[in-house]
């Protein structure tokens, strides 16, 4: 009864919401149409997830009689106090629900609501059809995708991917909203480099935009092919013709690629089969062989001719050394070779020259090539060799086969050369000093190095100490076997000196002064730098331009403008060649220093000697004037009368000017130092007073409270126990006895008992 009783109504609730419907429809007929129902919908379409919640507002801005939500599910009674009100499903389990909202107004009008359930497949998984087990490179194959479980069909995506690259998609337009399996192929036919690649297939809901994003997808697990396929010979590392020369074997390699990997065989024309990857072939070989590569697809088969070859080489005659300048041919003589030879000829490993013989014989010969050289002192110890390379082609072994002959080491003799970077021309020496040439030369064998002074006297070593008594004009001469070589040197012998300019003696502080260095006799002028030095620091530099490479004399300045801390400061200058290759260090003259002695006026310390002095009225205090100056500065004081006081120091009482000044005086100047003396009273006895009597006041209240202390510790405890009065005076009694102080002292015990 219990079913019967809610079968009923729910069928005859649905039964009215068809014939709503029907209105609905008959109104959009008639010319009412749902634009004009003044009803929102939010939202207006709604994507959900089978067994997921929805919840969809309706509402109006206008006055009605009444309204509702009809729906299969999440029926909501019509209302006429609302102007809002919400279907709501917590758990949607209706594939294809149709709700809608209605109002009466003016007539009855209502709001379809479009609802999306949707729901994920199960599982998504990639199969191969009527096959297991590697795939053949070349046949056709087919792979199948199984979704499960999927809604609503006509949203869903199925794509296929190889590796990450999409290959093929696949689109259903079947409108049944309730869950269905759908089965999608693909056709394959793979090749070599698809051997392990992966395939895989996706399913995805494509809902619009009032569904998740991105759209829901299952992804099936990877498929990974392997593909078998037959061996390829590679051609270019074992080409169809191999050329061996005679005496001398070629190792040639047979690859081959296939899967699964082939077996690599030889066929010699014998029934002898050689297993391997290589072959070493001689002038023995037959002359056709084959190789040959096997696995279970299929084999295939490369064909190789062997051509035998002769070559040999040698280097024209010469023997020793050679000399630089002359020519000498070198020769290269190959024999018995065959085809198209090119010969090179290589200087270490620089290729100098090449022949190319193209004779169209076929049968062996012999062929010589020579080579013409003269060679220079850069080619001592070189090395010549020649190389026969056999040109057979494209399809002849690579790289072609050569063979080069054993190296040629050349010695070459050489006339010997002076470095002239070290050994200039023209050498200064400053007088009273002495400066070290050197005269390297270079040549094979090694020269013998060797001065002339102009005199009997040779001197045979590579360097030579001159001074300023060494002639003028001397030679450097290096000889050997190949000859000599003479370098003539010029000797100029330099001085240096430093001055001031108008006037002598000391500088003033503040002036500008001019300092002249001059330089004589110095060569070449364009390699001269002159510094100047204060102390030990650089503080110009003056260089020449000049390209003239006889002594001059050379005068720089120096303009300066001494301050007091100058004084006594040492001034040179500095005289250096810089000959770039030339003697290292630098030949150098320095100038004897100048010293300059800088007067300056008088600086009084104002640190000692401040502008107010305070002085107490009974006392005196004394001032320090201190100045600093060159020549040493004459002190006084100006205390206002006529009679000056010379005195660093001055004694100042209450009764001194208020207004007086220190002068300091020397030869460049005077100094003032303006002092001002304030009078000030002395207030330190009536402070001692007022110290002393209230120390004493301290001292009566002290005393007074020891005193009450002491009286009161004097006094001592007593007790009453045992005590009896007295019937004539009321006095406590003590053993019968009248007594004026009946009391007894109780000991220290007795007053903490």
């Amino acid at each position: 009864m219990k079913k019967q009783s809610f079968f009923l109504p729910t069928l005859f609730r649905i039964f009215c919401m068809r014939l709503f419907g029907f209105g609905f429809l008959f109104s959009l007929v008639t010319g009412t149409h749902a634009a004009e129902c003044p009803l929102q919908l939010n939202p207006q379409r709604v994507v959900v997830e089978y067994g997921g919640p929805v919840a969809v507002n309706c509402s109006t801005s206008v006055q009605h009689l009444g309204m509702g939500w009809e729906a299969s599910e999440g029926l909501v009674s019509i209302s006429s106090s609302v102007s809002l009100i919400t279907w709501r499903v917590s758990d949607l389990r209706e594939w294809d629900i149709e709700p809608f909202c209605y109002i009466n107004h003016d007539k009855q009008c209502s709001s379809y609501l479009p609802v999306t359930v949707y729901k994920t497949p199960d599982s998504v998984s990639i199969s191969t059809v009527n096959h297991t087990g590697p795939m053949i490179e070349g046949n056709q194959y087919e792979l199948q995708c199984d979704v499960l479980n999927v809604a609503p069909v006509q949203n869903l995506t199925v794509k296929w991917y190889k590796g990450e690259t999409l290959v093929d998609q696949t689109t259903f337009t079947d409108t049944i909203k309730t869950p269905v399996n759908e089965t999608v192929t693909l056709m394959i036919r793979p090749d070599r480099s698809d051997d392990g690649v992966q395939y895989r297939c996706e399913a995805e809901l494509n809902l619009g935009e009032e569904g998740p994003q991105p759209p829901p997808k299952v992804t099936s697990d990877p498929l990974s092919i392997t593909v078998h396929y037959k061996p390829i010979i590679n051609e270019t590392k074992l080409p169809s013709t191999v050329s061996v020369f005679r005496g001398y074997t070629v190792v040639i390699v047979c690859k081959a690629e296939g899967n699964p990997n082939p077996t690599i065989s030889w066929n010699l024309g014998t029934n002898n089969t050689v297993y391997s990857e290589t072959l070493t072939i001689t002038d023995s070989t037959p002359e056709d062989l084959s190789c040959i590569a096997n696995n279970s697809v299929g084999n295939t088969t490369r064909h190789v001719k062997v051509s035998v070859q002769d070559i040999s080489t040698r280097v024209g005659d010469h023997n020793g050394p050679m000399i630089e300048g002359n020519q000498y041919e070198l020769q290269c003589d190959v024999l018995n070779v065959a085809k198209s030879v090119v010969v090179r000829w290589y200087k270490g490993e620089t290729l100098v020259d090449q022949t190319t013989f193209t004779d169209t014989i076929k049968t062996p010969v012999n062929e010589t090539v020579t080579l013409m050289i003269r060679p220079d002192r850069s080619d001592n110890g070189v090395q010549y060799r020649c190389e026969a390379e056999l040109d057979l082609g494209e399809e002849g072994p690579q790289p072609p086969p050569k063979v080069t002959s054993k190296p040629l080491s050349i010695t070459v003799h050489y006339k010997p050369i002076i470095n002239e970077t070290k050994l200039p021309s023209t050498v200064s020496v400053f007088r009273g000093y002495t400066v070290v040439i050197v005269c390297k030369a270079e040549g094979n064998p090694n020269p013998t190095i060797s001065w002339n002074l102009g005199t009997n006297n040779t001197v045979y070593s590579e360097t030579l100490t001159i001074t300023d008594s060494t002639p003028e004009d001397l030679s450097c001469i290096a000889n050997n076997s190949v000859g000599n070589t003479t370098r003539h040197v010029k000797v100029s012998v330099q001085d240096i000196s430093i001055s001031t300019v108008d006037p002598i003696g000391p500088m003033i502080e503040g002036n500008q002064y001019e300092l002249q260095c001059d330089v004589l006799n110095v060569a070449p002028d364009q390699y001269l730098t002159v510094k100047w030095y204060k102390g030990e620091t650089l503080v110009d530099q003056t260089t020449f331009t000049d390209t003239i490479k006889t002594p001059v004399n050379e005068t720089v300045t120096l303009m300066i403008r001494p301050d007091r801390s100058d004084d006594g400061v040492q001034y040179r200058c500095e005289a250096e060649l810089n000959l770039g290759e030339g003697p290292q260090p630098p030949p150098k003259v320095i100038s004897d220093p100048l010293s300059i002695t800088v007067f300056s006026k008088p600086i009084i310390n104002e640190t000692k000697l401040p502008s107010k002095v305070p002085v107490f009225r009974g006392y005196e205090m004394v001032l320090v004037c201190e100045a600093e100056g060159n020549p040493e500065p004459t002190i006084s004081w100006n205390l206002g009368t006529n009679k000056p006081v010379y005195n660093e120091t001055l004694t100042i009482t209450d009764s001194t000017p208020e207004n007086l000044s220190c002068i300091a005086n020397n030869s460049v100047g005077n100094t003032t130092r303006h002092v001002k003396v304030v009078l000030k009273e002395d207030y330190l006895p009536l402070i001692a007073g007022l110290v002393a009597i209230t120390v004493a006041f301290i001292s009566v209240i002290f005393i007074f409270i020891y005193s009450i202390y002491y009286k009161t510790a004097k006094m001592g405890r007593y007790s009453l126990k045992d005590a009896k009065p007295s019937a004539q005076n009321g006095n406590i009694a003590q053993n019968g006895k009248d007594n004026t102080f009946p009391m007894k002292k109780l000991s220290q015990s007795n007053i903490f008992a």
